[in-house]
């Protein structure tokens, strides 16, 4: 889904309909203080981009939570729907014993064919 830009106005609207308060720290955004609208719900894990689902956010909140919480639940939900379509390509060298390798080692130390 392709984010589309706000106006000023819109901008607006979002700050004054949450009252200036940063949904990620809590904290009050105070006048000329630098702060993004941020989607409570990414837009990559399905989130929509509508008023219910922008907030207002401090500008270092933002940039510290898409770094540390969102951008790896994307990429974890990436890796878990190529997964599942079974888009992953297998590994040109498993490791010995994996069951990818086709080999396992029973207890008695004997290598056979899976």
């Amino acid at each position: 889904m392709t984010r589309r830009s706000l106006s000023t106005r819109d901008r607006l609207r979002i700050f004054t309909m949450h009252r200036g308060v940063c949904h990620l720290c809590g904290g009050k955004v105070q006048a000329g203080e630098a702060w993004d609208v941020s989607h409570d719900t990414p837009l990559e894990l399905g989130g929509a981009d509508d008023d219910d689902n922008r907030k207002p956010a401090h500008r270092k909140c933002h940039r510290q939570h898409t770094a540390e919480v969102d951008l790896p639940n994307i990429a974890r939900a990436k890796r878990r729907e190529a997964r599942h379509l079974g888009a992953k390509a297998t590994s040109a060298r498993p490791l010995p014993g994996s069951k990818a390798s086709g080999w396992k080692q029973k207890l008695s130390g004997e290598w056979v064919r899976r």
